[in-house]
């Protein structure tokens, strides 16, 4: 689900997502508009499951790394 003001997710470093997840999280509770929460939600929501698809990648990497180093096959 993309919104379209929101950015490519791909090109932003962790840092910049984590960055506009706590900025949007702010204009969400400041807004009392129904309508501006609902689209800020939307954009939360995609940059979210962006930092959670990262870390799920980096999670199953780094296991994957760590299994390689225990098992010695000589």
């Amino acid at each position: 689900m993309d919104h379209p003001l929101g950015e490519d997710t791909a090109n932003l470093s962790d840092e910049q997502l984590d960055e506009k997840i706590v900025l949007l999280t702010k204009k969400f509770f400041q807004t009392r508009n129904p309508a501006a929460k609902s689209q800020i939600n939307i954009l939360l929501d995609m940059y979210k499951l962006e930092r959670h698809t990262r870390l799920e990648k980096k999670r199953l990497n780094g296991s994957n790394s760590d299994l390689d180093k225990l098992i010695n096959i000589e």
